[in-house]
């Protein structure tokens, strides 16, 4: 089959033509690349399921006020504001060599690259946490009159984003050129109702709709909401047009991992209607973003609690008694278990850790399940060039209409230096056209050489020739991406909330349970969990 071909027929079918092994064969590389699999062994998580003798290891007892089991954003949150208010008795164990989670980050000798999330939306105004941490890292360098007046350095550089769409690059992700006016006319009006919901207030006063979750206001009216899909909410509004609805499942899936016929009407919502930055100095819908996208912050996060920190460690069981919490680990380097008795325990890794891991009286093991991860792919390549295109020249974000594809970010696009030698960037698939773990399981059984394939295909779609310029390709492989908020998942946050009123000793913190993986949500959850043990403290 002509690659041409081929990229018409997945264009049809999705990823789950991507995933099948017989189409796969049917393309062959021009060219012999270097290639590389990134991230820690996939058998470390699995160890959980019960293959290794825990007990054949010599073990090290010690006590300690505070653990915090998971070095994600939420994680790394919770022991900056421990720290940040004076309570340094606390140790955080994470399980990979690398803290962040799905804000990690890789380099190669061209530059630093994202694994995961890689940009930071600009701050809402009354999320005075995250303000006063921003202007603590010279991101935000002054405020007057309301405005945040951002560091130029850190705001993507345009061109932010272009959309390949009938054969040309246009400025920004929304179709607007060559459309028909019953096209244009919907648009317009989904963004006007979407504005409209931003500035809605429940009967207490406070937004309907805010990003971190827990500054909003949750009311019938978002239940109901969240128990139906966006795509069945856009179909009763009459939302029809091919443009507006293929930008609306880009969107879904870019930041759920899953299309807009998979996720709650409540999130798809509150994805356009949940941020209202007022920068002084740019638009609101301008994003901090940095060669290793989120690592960036996850580092800075790191810096200030790094000797707290012990990587490498897997934790097998956390188990709440009246007294203590009795976390019990294996520190895979030095191949000895821990077991730690501690007063408190901050529980950050992700729920489906969470229920092979954590017993407790408060955390009940069936709340854990229903909470989905789609699997992602992402693709680091390295170019010597990429090809133009019509239109818009190379920006930070590149997305083809119509695809199942999210495109690809330019790693360097932040570089002040004009020439480039060599270009680096990140193609992002999201898998979500099967179940999740048919998903998983797929991806997972790859070859490097099929997953060539699908980088390739991706990025072919977009510019024909491109396939001559790329020297390299390494995978990163997320078999559980970010949470994805199917119908259900605010109903889910809800009961997380209440749940949380009655712990004593063990604190969940982590974007499972908000339903949305951004760093604005881990960030918070985690300086919630600090402080509900400063409370506990003083």
């Amino acid at each position: 089959m002509e690659r041409r071909t081929f990229v018409r027929y997945i264009g049809t079918l999705g990823t789950v033509a991507l995933l099948m092994p017989d189409l796969l064969a049917c393309t062959e590389s021009k060219k012999k690349l270097s290639t590389n699999t990134l991230g820690a062994p996939l058998d470390r998580g699995h160890l959980l399921r019960g293959n290794l003798d825990f007990s054949a290891y010599p073990l090290e007892q010690f006590s300690m006020r505070t653990v915090i089991v998971g070095g994600g954003i939420s994680g790394l949150s919770s022991g900056y504001h421990l720290k940040k208010n004076g309570s340094s008795d606390f140790l955080l164990l994470e399980l990979g060599e690398q803290t962040g989670g799905n804000s990690g980050f890789g380099q190669n000798k061209y530059s630093k690259y994202p694994l995961g999330a890689h940009y930071l939306s600009l701050a809402n105004p009354d999320n005075r946490p995250l303000i006063d941490f921003l202007k603590e890292l010279k991101l935000i360098e002054k405020e007057a009159n309301g405005l945040q007046f951002y560091n130029e350095d850190f705001l993507c550089h345009a061109p932010d984003e272009r959309l390949l769409f009938k054969g040309m690059f246009h400025e920004g992700l929304v179709p607007e050129y060559g459309i028909s006016q019953e096209a244009h006319d919907e648009i317009t009006r989904f963004f006007r109702e979407m504005k409209q919901l931003k500035n809605a207030k429940g009967p207490n006063g406070s937004d309907l709709f805010h990003i971190p979750i827990s500054q909003s206001e949750i009311t019938p009216e978002l239940e109901a909401l969240d128990r139906i899909t966006f795509s069945e909410y856009l179909a009763r509004e009459n939302y029809r047009s091919e443009e507006l609805l293929w930008f609306l499942d880009y969107c879904c899936r870019d930041d759920f991992g899953a299309g807009s016929d998979q996720v709650s009407a409540w999130a798809g919502i509150h994805y356009f209607a949940g941020r209202k930055a007022t920068p002084g100095n740019t638009d609101p819908t301008t994003v901090l973003t940095w060669s290793e996208g989120n690592g960036y912050l996850a580092t800075k996060l790191e810096e200030g609690i790094r000797s707290h920190i012990r990587k490498n460690v897997l934790v097998y069981s956390v188990e709440e008694q009246e007294d203590q919490v009795v976390i019990r680990a294996l520190d895979l380097h030095a191949k000895k278990r821990l077991e730690i008795s501690a007063e408190s325990c901050i529980f950050s890794a992700p729920s489906y850790v969470a229920k092979h891991t954590l017993k407790s009286p408060y955390w009940p093991a069936f709340y854990f399940e229903g909470i989905k991860h789609n699997p992602w792919l992402i693709g680091i390549v390295v170019l010597d060039d990429i090809p133009e295109g019509n239109g818009t020249p190379l920006a930070w974000d590149n997305v083809k209409f119509g695809t199942k594809g999210l495109g690809y970010v330019s790693d360097r696009h932040q570089e002040f230096g004009q020439t480039r030698h060599k270009h680096v960037i990140s193609v992002y698939l999201a898998l979500d056209q099967a179940d999740e773990q048919t998903e998983r399981r797929r991806l997972f059984q790859l070859s490097e050489e099929a997953l060539c394939q699908l980088v390739i295909t991706e990025l072919v779609s977009m510019h024909p020739t491109i396939e001559e310029h790329i020297e390299s390709i390494s995978f990163q492989r997320w078999g559980h991406g970010m949470v994805t908020p199917y119908p259900g998942a605010l109903a889910k946050y809800r009961e997380y909330c209440a749940l949380k009123t009655q712990a004593k000793r063990v604190h969940l913190a982590h974007t499972d349970y908000s339903s949305y993986s951004v760093f604005e949500e881990g960030f918070d959850l985690g300086r919630l969990a600090a402080n509900e043990l400063l409370k506990h403290e003083a």
